[in-house]
């Protein structure tokens, strides 16, 4: 026996989520390893500052829009790498993308004790 699905009913959003969220990460990354023309201190901010940041952010709103908080947090770090590695041919440096990694975990588990916050009232 099959279920039918109502006319309003759509499949799971989380992979479009983790699309949206891999690809504007992937755009922040090419942005953070571009900045290196604009000299060490601009780079250095957008390494540490901009990237992991915007990765805390990302992670937060994935979570809040249906993505696994388990799955939210690595295409920030990933995709600062790739950025880098697609622009330069080397990967950046391992200290600011484990700090991306880490702030991005931080924001998909506040997304997800949002979302319980939410759904216990």
């Amino acid at each position: 026996m099959t279920k039918r699905r109502s006319k309003g009913a759509r499949g799971p959003r989380w992979p479009l989520v983790w699309l949206i969220q891999a690809a504007a990460a992937l755009a922040l990354g090419a942005l953070t390893a571009l900045s290196l023309w604009l000299g060490g201190a601009a780079h250095g901010a957008f390494l540490w500052g901009v990237m992991p940041v915007g990765g805390m952010a990302a992670g937060y709103i994935a979570v809040r829009r249906g993505l696994n908080n388990y799955l939210a947090w690595l295409a920030p770090p990933l995709m600062e790498a790739l950025g880098n590695l697609l622009i330069w041919g080397y990967p950046p440096r391992v200290g600011p993308v484990f700090l991306c990694g880490f702030l991005s975990l931080v924001g998909a588990a506040a997304g997800e004790v949002r979302n319980r916050q939410r759904h216990d009232r």
